[in-house]
């Protein structure tokens, strides 16, 4: 399984792959606007523009209607929704949600109740994520810390030992469970459990430009910020297990459309996840590639000596 298409002539803002009958690829093309495809072949199961509701009225019944319509064709909620106020993270389920504001202010809500959430005395988050099943919650701040939560509990705040650099964007992925917290600032990753212990710690040889974890959290993959090489990593280690050029792979995958643009050459891959059977999703400029590890070069693997 492996197929590509031209969706867009602008950058792919991002991807998710979304579980159900059928899994489904959502395609962000703008912040309100999004396509869906089949993952298995890549056809199209629908596109949908939404009206922003408005986040200053979480109360008011359009804010509801808007909250509750935020759903793929197979019934799945949508993980990510961006709003000009807001970042809105839903689980799996549906049943919690997390706000996210400008103002370095965290809101949960669970079945329908919303607390606000002690940040301390972060004044900005620079990088946030959910667990989408159990619903623990991790947010760096500006100084590079590591604000815990399980749900509205504060399990506490952590140093990660990343250094925050104002021209490179910090990442959060989070395993379903949340057993692994996978944090980068570009240049280095931390493996943190959910108590805030460091568990690995890697110093990459390249830029990340993109980051995301299997929702099993055996499978981290990342882009090369420069060169677009997509590499996998044993989410246990992070140790390297396949890598290869963007490009490459795109290239081997079935064209859907009778007439495609191929990206520009030299664009950065603006859009990456993984699922746990290792398949990848990417977008390089308006185009959506959908491959996974075995068409990956496998690397050698550190071996016990006897």
């Amino acid at each position: 399984m492996t197929w590509r298409l031209h969706l867009s002539n602008q950058a792919i803002h991002h991807i998710n792959i979304l579980p159900g009958k059928p899994s489904l690829v959502a395609a962000w093309t703008q912040r309100t606007r999004v396509f869906y495809f089949d993952l298995e072949n890549g056809a199209q199961m629908g596109e949908r523009t939404f009206k922003d509701g408005k986040f200053e009225n979480r109360e008011d019944e359009k804010w509801r209607e808007f909250i509750t319509s935020l759903n793929a064709p197979n019934k799945a909620f949508l993980p990510i929704v961006r709003t000009p106020q807001a970042e809105i993270f839903t689980s799996e389920d549906g049943r919690t949600r997390l706000y996210s504001t400008e103002q370095a202010e965290l809101y949960l809500e669970v079945n329908g109740k919303e607390i606000k959430l002690d940040t301390g005395d972060a004044a900005h988050f620079v990088a946030i994520g959910l667990d989408h099943f159990l619903g623990l919650i991790a947010a760096l701040d500006e100084k590079a810390m590591l604000h815990i939560y399980q749900q509205q509990t504060l399990v506490g705040v952590f140093e990660t030992g990343l250094y925050l650099d104002d021209d490179l964007r910090p990442q959060i992925a989070i395993s379903y469970g949340g057993g692994s917290i996978f944090v980068t600032d570009s240049q280095r990753i931390v493996l943190i459990d959910s108590n805030g212990k460091v568990r690995k710690r890697l110093e990459t040889h390249y830029l990340i430009g993109k980051l995301d974890c299997s929702p099993n959290g055996q499978h981290l993959v990342t882009a090369d910020m420069e060169a677009n090489v997509i590499r996998v990593y044993n989410g246990a280690e992070l140790i390297p297990t396949h890598q290869r050029h963007a490009v490459d792979l795109l290239a081997e995958a079935d064209q859907l459309q009778l007439m495609a643009d191929f990206p520009p050459a030299n664009v950065a891959l603006n859009a990456l996840t993984i699922n746990n059977k290792g398949i990848m999703v990417f977008a390089l400029a308006g185009v959506i590639c959908a491959s996974d590890i075995t068409y990956m070069d496998a690397l050698p693997q550190p071996q016990k000596i006897v």
